[in-house]
């Protein structure tokens, strides 16, 4: 788009300067144009024939232009010369998903972004700033590709820039509660908003929405910090943690801490459970042996499950059903 109007730029200078030169010429003792007439009066009527037909293709040349009146021009930028929104909201974890790594390998087969995102130029001499489109800048300066942007060359206020953010990252993938909740939040402290009703409205969502994720986002960090990722904790998690928090705080952030040094993944359902004082301790396989021999073992993981394996070869269709109704047996009596 700026190099369409940059054309049209040119395009029209030329013909104003070629019109002043023949307005020129007209005077001028030689011939002014090709074929010119004999007379001064013919000669200025020949003139005046050729300065209409260029204002004519000027106008249409301006009609042109007219129509991208207001439109934003496109550029590629070095992704590391643009710096992060101060209100966004996509967590570094979310850079790490296999839906960013899709996304990452799209653009790489593309060579580039095909939807631009969306930069505001900030004070003069400084780096353009991000708006919104995190995912595909984060992706571009992985690959060490330029990114396409738009560039917002008007006045943008922070409540605009909160707003533009927001609404197009509810139209891609969807964010994270704790994400959604983080933004919120910021918008909050900002002061763009006296109430979660009003910002709900502003960004035509349900309160009710707004008061989950703030309830995820308001978790304290070391709660957060238990997860393997603030992206799992659900609005029903914070719900229950926050309902223990209220009632013994010391001891659910004393679980937390235990959580956060342990070594390897936990479920998020056994992390929950951890937090609210469950204790759920993965346990290490265990033969099942018969008079046969070892035909497979059981063990318990973290979740507290108790999880049986049969070793392959020895349980048809028949054999399962008859274990299947042996466990309901068992849970029966």
């Amino acid at each position: 788009m700026a190099t369409f109007n940059k054309r049209i730029f040119d395009t029209t200078q030329v013909i104003e300067e070629r019109m002043a030169e023949k307005a020129l010429q007209s005077d001028s003792d030689g011939p002014a144009l090709p074929g010119p007439a004999r007379t001064a009066p013919g000669r200025m009527l020949q003139t005046n024939g050729q300065i209409v037909d260029l204002q004519e293709e000027l106008a249409v040349l301006r009609a042109k232009l007219g129509k991208w009146d207001g439109s934003m021009p496109t550029t590629l930028l070095d992704p590391k010369t643009i710096t992060r929104s101060r209100f966004a909201n996509r967590h570094l974890k979310s850079f790490q998903t296999a839906d960013f790594t899709r996304l990452k390998d799209s653009i790489a087969l593309a060579g580039g972004n095909v939807q631009p995102i969306l930069v505001v130029q900030k004070a003069e001499g400084e780096g353009p700033e991000l708006v919104f489109g995190h995912r595909r800048h984060q992706a571009c300066m992985e690959l060490g590709l330029p990114v396409l942007s738009l560039v917002w060359d008007k006045p943008l206020t922070a409540e605009g820039h909160f707003l533009a953010m927001e609404r197009e990252n509810r139209e891609r993938t969807d964010l994270s509660a704790f994400e959604a909740g983080t933004s919120y939040q910021a918008a909050l402290n900002e002061g763009f908003y006296r109430s979660e009703r009003q910002l709900a409205e502003a960004i035509g969502v349900h309160r009710r929405w707004v008061g989950k994720c703030l309830k995820v986002a308001r978790l304290p960090p070391a709660i957060v910090e238990a997860f393997d990722s603030p992206l799992e904790i659900k609005p029903a998690h914070a719900e229950v943690i926050q309902a223990a928090l209220d009632e013994n705080s010391k001891a659910v952030l004393k679980r937390a801490e235990k959580l956060r040094q342990r070594q390897g993944k936990l479920r998020v359902s056994a992390v929950v459970a951890g937090l609210l004082g469950a204790e759920l301790e993965a346990s290490g396989p265990r033969k099942m042996i018969s008079a046969a021999g070892s035909f497979g073992n059981w063990r318990r993981d973290s979740a507290g499950r108790t999880i049986f394996t049969v070793d392959p070869g020895l349980v048809d269709d028949a054999k399962a059903e008859a274990i299947a109704a042996a466990i309901s047996k068992v849970f029966s009596s």
